[in-house]
């Protein structure tokens, strides 16, 4: 044991010699070392060391392995009734297993004074033959045959070791104690290095408490190689402890700021990038902050189309009765890229499959999706006989074959906004049925990892050509993996092997770290930022136990399976496993003082408001806040100023003659907004009606005028009914019945084609004239007198140099340009009651 007081003064002089080895407990912190010394082989973190020396171990692999053979025992062994309780409980029963195995405790036992719960007493029997499990007993060989020349071997170097130098470890779980341990019996030198000063017993708690077991001793009896004192943080170290060395604390460039709002922080990091080790952010659950960073780009396989092929796959459930899902899934794995038919590729249908949204509402499997879609191809031929029928007389012009066809009220008749027919899209469904059919796996159901990715292999070659390289790659690199010939995983680990490869994005640089790396970032960094500082969150909550297991469970099997110094490490591991654990409050405390006492540059505190509910800034925010006497910074919004020359836009003369053209139906539209108006007879031609709400409003309407000609409504219901599943045949009796008729027989005429004078309340729908409002167009086109100049002038004046000017009010909520209109007036918006 050997601890020194000042950290800084301390690395700065310290020298790496030949031989040894240097373990850190960060990534971040190994960084520092290899920079000061340069001795890149012979510092490394400790995940990255144990991954090196027992690579297969620690493959994802064997994960995903112990993971569907622990789900094996689980189907072999569980009763059905308890199984879907047992099944959720996989990856607890994994990670007690692994930690087990790492820690060499072979044997579980029922302990008579110990109550233990059913899943305990069946993870007794589960050890009992997993422990013969290949992966298992390989690992245990492995460890049990590790030398010197083994670990220079894995890590390159070509001198003899003879010592493992472990620098400032705060956080030792059984497993890492085993591990040093183990180092130790193949006839290593282990020293520790840990920042210490006996006089401050609370600010190093967390030393004190863990490593009085790994010594052995008393600080007393630890060696003392550096005595220097820090003089900043004391006043946060006085707090902390009262025995504290009293001096003046000479820290002043900290600062301390609040955001309202996660979107806040976002503009603040837009403003002040992160630039590695100059600019550094780090935070407790960072990967929640990491989205406001930019930092997940669609790089991430799963963000892209392709990637959510896979996600939506998960989601469905194969059932004897057929394959379930919802809409939202069917849509992704449809526009995914997967799907393919002649030269028709799915993601061609995403604007019809936008449009069906509301159609197939309550669809819950394919087959309801296929009955779905040929209803919608009935439908289409209803309308196409209307449109046969005024051929002649309406040719291709959009305007006349609206009224001709008020069936051209509903946008999925519209064959020219889409890129793909029904029919065709029936045909690309009929492919995702296959191929989901081919890789989606039934509850429980097993099959060979390798024919699976054959499988997948034939479907991926004949859709590649039109992806993106980089998602290539990614797929290319799946297929190139080796796979044990008798792997077989049920879809919860085949999905998670897929996931491994295709799921892991490229490394992130300037993004927000996590806490634990705030130790060695410190010592390199300029400026360091530590943010979400708020009660749920810091201190962090003592890291637990898997689930499964107890301490002194745990205890009480060693005693039974172990004797002499085989008994005796594993019961000291398990003593620093428990207080590394139960100092967790205090590791969070000392970093923040590391942080005070050794900061290379600006230090800033923050805490950002609404990330959780019911949550508040940290305390020890507010008490870090008093101590260093700052004054809370308010970010103020900047306005940036800029200057440009206002270019001179004439307004040009609108020529007259082509307003005279328009039916007097679209005008009807002017009696409640010019922009209305505008959009239907300009960009459209004639309304369609998009949303679910105007299309049962559409369906009354036809219905009633259907009605009053041949068999009325009995033939409507034969005929029309089927053809609009998403509505229940209830429903849609109780539109024809709500509605009323407006007289089918009276006509007017726009040049050469007949229209019914009823068409008017498919122009508006149910949008009221209001006494005092203008309702001058309906007046005259009630009553055959339309005079259409005055409503040109009308329009005019609404007329803007960028815009057509709108007037709100209720009749918004059947306007079909609602969602895009910015002066449109919504139900929750109104005035009204």
């Amino acid at each position: 044991m050997k601890y020194y007081q000042h950290t800084k003064k301390f690395y700065e002089s310290f020298k790496i010699n030949q031989g040894e080895i240097h373990l850190t407990q960060s990534a971040a912190f190994a960084d520092y070392l290899r920079n000061l010394n340069g001795a890149s082989n012979q510092v490394f973190g400790y995940k990255s060391f144990v991954e090196r020396l027992f690579s297969d171990w620690y493959h994802p692999h064997t994960e995903v392995y112990l993971l569907s053979t622990i789900r094996e025992y689980i189907y072999k062994n569980v009763p059905q009734g308890k199984m879907a309780y047992f099944e959720k409980r996989i990856r607890d029963f994994y990670l007690s297993i692994r930690f087990l195995i790492e820690m060499g405790l072979l044997r579980l036992f029922q302990i008579p004074d110990i109550q233990l719960n059913e899943e305990q007493k069946f993870l007794i029997t589960m050890l009992e033959q997993l422990r013969n499990d290949p992966v298992i007993v390989s690992y245990l060989q492995e460890r049990a045959n590790l030398t010197k020349g083994k670990i220079a071997e894995k890590c390159n170097i070509d001198t003899e070791i003879h010592t493992i130098c472990v620098h400032h470890f705060d956080y030792i779980d059984a497993l890492r104690m085993m591990m040093f341990y183990l180092f130790e019996q193949i006839g290593l030198n282990v020293v520790f290095y840990i920042p210490f000063n006996p006089n401050a017993p609370d600010v190093y708690k967390t030393w004190r408490e863990i490593y009085k077991w790994i010594s052995g001793c008393d600080d007393s009896h630890w060696e003392c190689v550096e005595s220097s004192q820090p003089n900043r943080g004391t006043k946060f170290a006085q707090y902390l402890d009262k025995c504290f060395q009293n001096q003046e604390d000479q820290l002043d460039n900290i600062r301390f700021l609040s955001f309202d709002h996660p979107t806040k922080f976002k503009e603040y990091l837009e403003k002040n990038p992160i630039v590695k080790d100059k600019n550094e952010v780090f935070a407790i659950y960072e990967e929640d902050l990491n989205v406001y960073t930019d930092r997940t780009k669609s790089n991430h396989f799963y963000a892209s189309r392709y990637g959510k092929f896979f996600l939506s796959l998960q989601n469905c459930k194969k059932t004897e009765a057929g394959i379930f899902l919802t809409y939202d899934d069917y849509v992704n794995m449809m526009i995914s890229g997967w799907v393919q038919y002649g030269n028709i590729n799915g993601t061609q249908a995403l604007t019809l499959l936008v449009d069906l949204r509301d159609y197939m509402d309550g669809v819950e499997n394919f087959q309801d999706i296929m009955e779905r879609l040929q209803s919608l191809v009935y439908l289409q031929e209803v309308s196409q006989v209307f449109d046969e029928v005024a051929k002649e007389q309406a040719g291709r012009h959009r305007l006349k074959r609206y009224l001709s066809n008020p069936f051209r009220s509903f946008p999925y008749v519209h064959q020219s906004r889409y890129q793909i027919t029904v029919k065709q899209l029936i045909e690309c469904t009929k492919d995702l049925v296959r191929k989901v059919n081919r890789l989606l796996l039934a509850q429980r159901e097993k099959k060979n990892v390798r024919e699976y990715l054959k499988e997948l292999n034939k479907f991926y070659v004949t859709v590649r050509d039109q992806w993106e390289p980089n998602a290539r790659e990614k797929m290319e690199k799946l297929f190139s993996i080796h796979i044990p010939d008798h792997w077989e995983f049920a879809k919860e680990e085949l999905y998670q092997l897929l996931t491994f490869y295709l799921g892991s994005s490229e490394e992130q640089e300037n993004k927000i770290l996590n806490f634990d790396q705030l130790v060695g970032k410190t010592l390199s960094a300029e400026n360091i930022h530590v943010t979400r500082l708020s009660f749920k969150t810091f201190p962090w909550k003592s890291p637990g136990l898997p689930s499964l297991l107890t301490h002194t469970w745990l205890k009480e099997c060693i005693r039974y399976s172990f004797i002499a110094s085989n008994q005796n490490i594993r019961i000291t591991a398990l003593l620093v496993d428990y207080y590394s654990r139960n100092v967790a409050r205090n590791t969070a405390l000392y970093s923040i003082y590391h942080l005070l006492a050794y900061g290379n540059g600006q230090i800033t505190f923050s805490y950002i408001r609404d990330l959780r509910e019911n949550d508040g800034p940290s305390i020890y925010f507010t008490i870090l806040e008093e101590l260093y006497k700052q004054e809370e910074v308010t970010l103020e919004e900047q306005i940036e100023e800029f200057s440009w020359e206002e270019p001179v836009i004439t307004q040009e003369e609108i020529p007259v003659e082509p307003l005279r053209n328009i039916p007097d139906l679209l005008w009807l539209d002017s009696d409640f907004c010019q922009r209305k108006f505008f959009l239907n007879s300009f960009a459209e031609h004639h309304p369609v009606y998009e949303s679910d709400f105007h299309q049962q409003q559409v369906f009354s309407i036809i219905g009633k005028l259907l009605a009053e000609q041949g068999d009325g409504e009995k033939l409507f219901r034969e005929t029309i009914f089927p053809l609009f599943p998403q509505w229940t045949n209830a429903h849609k009796q109780n539109l024809l019945d709500t509605s009323y008729s407006s007289g089918l027989r009276t006509y007017k005429s726009y040049q050469n084609i007949y229209y019914p004078k009823a068409m008017k309340r498919l122009q508006r729908l149910g949008s009221k004239y209001i006494v005092t409002k203008n309702w001058k167009a309906k007046h005259q086109y009630d009553h055959d007198t339309f005079k259409v100049d005055e409503h040109i002038n009308g329009f005019l004046t609404s007329v803007r140099i960028k815009e057509i000017a709108a007037r709100s009010g209720q009749h918004c909520r059947m306007c079909p340009f609602l969602h895009v209109c910015k002066d449109g007036e919504y139900v929750v918006d109104a005035n009204d009651s």
